[in-house]
């Protein structure tokens, strides 16, 4: 396809987003279509922060980085230049193998991160394993093998276990494929196991050391559990100061705040929590906001998992982190953005100048698997194609792309 005839498909796909009121999507591509690979991505890694981190998220990201095994000095250097840079690819969803896009996506974003630096890539575990990533499974263009029976297909992945299952069923994987992965132990962490297989295939894949993955959930929960103790801070005014609560609700109703595992039978499920007159509700919790011990006991203890705004508050609107994001998020941040600042609680903290439609998006002509990619496919993309090049296999996810600045669909969320 020559330059010329990519402006076009371009020019149509940016016609149909404006059309369809994602003015934001539209615009990310609009600019950024006609540039390699490799400088777009350098323009997104690039983002200097005005204040330093919180003291409770540095001390979160080194208590997941150490529960990930990393070891100390490793731990000491990724959070330095994470303190330093504060860019996050927050697109993709926990999974020990991901999809075409979310290779693409990692691939694009850690492109332009010198060897020095470390791409940093918080994935999201409150989903549930029959989300459309199919995080329960090893996936690739041929095959999917299950990990979860059917009594967890609607369970949440955030503090989830390893079952026997995907113990038989890692045993059916090609040595190339098993040989990359960490023991599995029935009972232990299935995020992290996940995790540490993701980072060594895609390691492997993109030739890059200094790719990091975490579960940004688990990280918002340890630092949520300190910052509720501090009747200064912002999350506990939203929480536990009536006026505070109320300004938040009438800026964000029904926003989902927590996601909760629930049993029906013998099949888990995961419910939406929301604010609810003096409580924090879901379909069968109940956690009351009389104090802060019940709240920090669900996160300790209950696998109470952090939805969204509470997420992004922390990183983006606290912390000053750049989340780089997919079609989705490029639309519903900037709306966080724009009602968070009007809040009195965040007046004296400037958040208007933060960066939000941070666009990390595309997908190979192939349309490949990680795992078809370590069982021998070529694979060899250039950094000096265009963006553009890349979000053509992309159209028709970015056409159907749900979500608009004026209108937020809670149960597609989860599509990010």
């Amino acid at each position: 396809m020559t330059k010329e005839q990519l402006k076009i498909e371009i020019s149509e796909i940016v016609t149909t987003l404006k059309n369809d009121k994602k003015a934001r999507l539209a615009r990310c591509i609009e600019e950024n279509w006609d540039k390699t690979a490799i400088s777009y991505s350098k323009e997104l890694n690039s983002w200097k922060p005005s204040r330093p981190m919180e003291k409770e998220l540095f001390l979160a990201f080194n208590k997941e980085l150490t529960r990930l095994d990393v070891e100390k000095i490793q731990r000491e250097k990724i959070l330095a230049s994470m303190e330093k840079r504060r860019v996050l690819q927050t697109a993709p969803h926990i999974a020990v193998t991901e999809g075409p896009r979310m290779l693409c996506v990692n691939y694009l974003g850690s492109l332009g991160v010198s060897p020095e630096d470390f791409y940093i890539v918080g994935m999201f575990s409150g989903i549930p394993f029959s989300n459309r990533s199919r995080p329960g499974r090893i996936n690739s263009k041929a095959d999917s093998v299950n990990l979860f029976g059917s009594n967890m297909q609607d369970g949440l992945v955030y503090r989830s276990t390893i079952t026997e299952k995907l113990i038989e069923g890692i045993k059916v994987l090609d040595k190339k494929i098993t040989e990359l992965l960490p023991k599995a132990t029935i009972g232990d962490s299935y995020t992290r196991w996940a995790l540490q297989g993701c980072t060594q295939m895609e390691r492997k894949i993109l030739k890059k050391e200094n790719l990091i993955y975490l579960d940004i959930n688990e990280i918002i929960t340890q630092y949520m559990i300190e910052v509720l103790k501090n009747k200064a801070h912002i999350f506990y005014k939203i929480f536990f100061d009536l006026t505070t609560r109320k300004e938040f609700i009438q800026a964000f109703p029904n926003e989902i705040m927590f996601y909760s595992p629930a049993m029906d039978g013998k099949y888990e499920q995961m419910e939406n929590v929301v604010f609810k007159d003096e409580i924090l509700e879901s379909k069968s919790k109940k956690i009351s906001l009389n104090n802060e011990e019940d709240l920090i006991d669900e996160l300790k203890n209950h696998r109470l998992c952090p939805g969204l705004i509470t997420g992004f508050l922390a990183l983006a609107f606290l912390n000053e982190f750049k989340c780089l994001g997919s079609f989705a998020q490029v639309e519903y941040l900037p709306v966080y953005q724009e009602k968070l600042s009007t809040l009195l609680c965040m007046k004296d903290i400037n958040i208007k100048n933060i960066p939000t439609s941070n666009l990390t998006t595309g997908s190979f002509n192939e349309n490949i698997y990680p795992i078809d990619i370590i069982l021998g496919e070529e694979f060899a993309p250039s950094g000096n194609a265009l963006f553009g090049e890349l979000l053509i296999p992309a159209k028709e996810v970015l056409l159907k792309s749900y979500f608009t600045g004026d209108q937020r669909n809670h149960d597609k969320k989860y599509a990010k």
